[in-house]
């Protein structure tokens, strides 16, 4: 029987409100992820009350017990038990997310799945929605694939769009279509969005186009340009313009296939994230034929700057360059790639309202070599037409429809930039050195060098233990021997990073700078500049280093990035062990792709049978000695020559600027050969 109107009205009405509910559960996701780096120290300790509560032994199958047993008894009681579990497991998910810790949200609704089985299989329910939905932020996209594989007509907003998401990152668009389609339906924004980018990876600009233009007609704030995660955008506080808003559709397309990008990065998927790259910048030299910054933002803008060459075009450099301080170290490369001819000559403007600044006073080191645009209003005015002229840190113009990564780029300027023997680009004013000087004293630090050391722990970053970028960071305890050694020479160690860190307390000649009361933004670039030598890793924090020009000693590095290391700098690495070869693989085997984009993600490398160990202690030591005899001059650096660097260029042969300038740490490459190329 046909269902009368008021039924369909009632059914759309139910429908409508589902949507409406999960999208606030995506928003309200959104809302702790901008937040996330405040909220960590609270979601971090509730993620493990948890854990250890609910999800982890004894406490997960006994609740899997528990749940069965009550619902097999049929009772009211039971199911009342039964779905507050489910919301209990469902926001056991939501807090793991919230402090980065995807493994543990995917046990929780691991439990979920296997006690709501049948409700997931029939789809239908608050737990399918839960399970789906939580795989999806999760990035499981494999996982979704395989358990909704094909085309179906399902009733639920949440599992559609997730559904949807992770067919359109795997490449099934008609699948992914289907799916996106039943959940824009609703009118929720942000599927129509995922649908446009079906769409736009399609090669259908003007189906994306129309979606994109009805999604900002929902919330028109979510036209805001997006260049880059790091940026920390706020919609909500957003006013677009006219012109924005009558062009969005079009407009939208470049930002979308930057997102697309970002994600596919982090997936570790290298080939779709270059694609999509590439797309994005020929999207951006389409949209530049059409239109220009307008005249008046252009006289604003000299208004406002010493630096303006009129001879010279625009290019803008959005707040996310400001967000972290190895983002503003990223401004140096760029300067140098521009010096270099890698990227055109321009008046670059950089897009820097003060509370987004991390570090005052090393973007003011910048101030002679471009435009510094303080003012918010001017800000929010020129941050639509990043998309005219914008420039990214992930990727330059490529070939062949795979655009260059930015790194890779700045590698090139680095290894150039030394070949030339130039200077760096900035130094540190004498008064802040003296002032720096004096406080250094004034707490104890007597010693007439020191050694400045960051250890990376990730609790600033919420990737630590517990998640899957966990290899980022290392153990305080495996550097206690190498600090001994620095002491026993004479200098000192300052120890560097933020309070989220292990205290370094009652070590005889170290000064815990991250704890304590002399930490300042003028302080942290003080010593880093000021360092006798940089011990670090991986880290932002060393992009901000090598752009002073201190020498830099990097151990435990590992990145699925090339990094732009100058000549000054010797590194260990972080081998990766082959579990099923039972051996390391060559640096020849692992810094090439598809494997180098895999190690951003040690879930993503455990699939393929590989792990990633840490440095030893006495890796640690012998590099930090090798270092200080290199500066004493009484030993003979790897960079001189001979028949260990002949077999490690020829190794990196097939990508010679992965490290850019730098040379490994000869002690290291011996410890473990298999690293090398065998000889002959």
């Amino acid at each position: 029987m046909p269902s009368s109107p008021a039924q369909t009205d009632e059914r759309q009405g139910r429908r409508s409100t589902k949507a409406w509910l999960t999208g606030l559960a995506f928003r309200f996701y959104g809302f702790l992820s901008a937040r996330r780096r405040q909220l960590l120290p609270l979601t971090i300790r509730a993620a493990n009350v948890i854990d250890r509560r609910m999800i982890a032994a004894p406490a997960g199958p006994a609740l899997l017990r528990f749940t069965e047993h009550r619902l097999a008894r049929g009772s009211r009681i039971g199911a009342i038990a039964a779905r507050l579990i489910l919301i209990a497991l469902a926001g056991a998910a939501q807090m793991h997310l919230a402090a980065s810790r995807k493994p543990s949200a995917l046990r929780a609704v691991r439990l979920l799945n296997l006690i709501f089985r049948a409700q997931v299989r029939a789809r239908r329910g608050l737990g399918t929605q839960a399970y789906f939905t939580t795989l999806a932020l999760c990035s499981a996209y494999d996982r979704i694939v395989r358990e909704v594989p094909h085309v179906e007509e399902i009733d639920s907003f949440a599992i559609n769009f997730a559904v949807g998401v992770a067919h359109m990152y795997r490449g099934n668009y008609p699948v992914a279509e289907h799916f996106l389609k039943r959940a824009a339906a609703s009118g929720d924004s942000n599927a129509l969005r995922k649908l446009g980018c079906v769409y736009v990876l399609m090669h259908d600009h003007a189906s994306a186009a129309e979606c994109f233009a009805a999604s900002v007609k929902r919330d028109p704030h979510s036209v805001m340009a997006h260049q880059n995660y790091a940026g920390g955008y706020d919609p909500s506080a957003y006013t677009p313009n006219t012109w924005e808003l009558q062009h969005a559709g079009e407009l939208l397309i470049y930002d979308n296939l930057i997102q697309l990008g970002e994600n596919f990065y982090h997936q570790g998927r290298y080939e779709d994230t270059f694609r999509c790259y590439q797309a994005a910048l020929d999207h951006q030299d389409t949209l530049a034929q059409r239109w220009s910054i307008p005249d008046e933002l252009l006289e604003r803008i000299k208004g406002v700057s010493i630096n303006f060459k009129p001879n010279l075009p625009v290019r803008l450099l959005g707040y996310e360059w400001v967000t972290l301080i190895g983002h503003i170290g990223f401004i140096d490369c760029h300067l140098r790639m521009a010096e270099l001819g890698i990227v055109p000559a321009a008046n670059y403007v950089l897009l820097a309202p003060p509370a987004k600044v991390i570090n005052q006073a090393f973007l003011s080191l910048f101030a002679p070599h471009l435009t510094i645009i303080e003012d918010p209003a001017l800000v929010d005015d020129l941050l639509p037409y990043q998309r005219l002229v914008g420039d990214q840190f992930i990727a330059v113009r490529g070939e062949d429809g795979l655009a260059e990564p930015w790194a890779h780029a700045a590698a090139r300027a680095q290894v150039a930039w030394a070949e030339q023997r130039r200077a760096p680009i900035v130094t540190v004013p004498q008064h802040l050195r003296e002032a720096g000087r004096a406080k250094l004293r004034s707490a104890g630090v007597t010693a007439d060098w020191f050694v400045a050391m960051h250890i990376r722990e990730g609790g600033y970053h919420g990737d630590g233990p517990g998640t899957t970028r966990q290899h980022r960071s290392a153990n305080v305890g495996d550097y206690l021997e190498a600090i001994g050694h620095i002491t026993s020479r004479g200098g000192a160690v300052v120890r560097l990073g933020d309070r989220s860190m292990t205290p370094l307390r009652g070590l005889p000649g170290v000064f815990d700078y991250a704890h304590s009361d002399i930490k300042s933004a003028e302080m942290d670039l003080f010593l880093c500049a000021e360092a006798r030598l940089f011990v670090g890793t991986t880290s932002g924090l060393t992009t901000a280093v090598q752009a002073l020009g201190t020498p830099m000693l990097l151990v435990n590095c590992i990145s699925n990035d090339c990094q732009f290391w100058h000549e000054k700098t010797d590194f260990t690495l972080r081998p990766v062990y082959d579990r099923r070869a039972r051996r390391y693989l060559s640096l020849r085997e692992t810094y090439r792709q598809p494997l180098q984009a895999l190690l951003i993600d040690t879930g993503v490398l455990a699939r393929h049978g590989l792990e990633i160990h840490a440095n030893r202690p006495e890796d640690i030591t012998a590099a930090v000695r090798y270092k200080l005899d290199c500066l004493d001059g009484s030993t003979r650096p790897l960079r001189e020559g001979g028949a260990l660097l002949d077999r490690y260029l020829v190794t990196l042969a097939d990508n010679p600027y992965n490290f850019g300038a730098a040379l490994p740490v000869p002690a290291f490459l011996a410890r473990i050969p298999e690293l090398l190329d065998p000889i002959g």
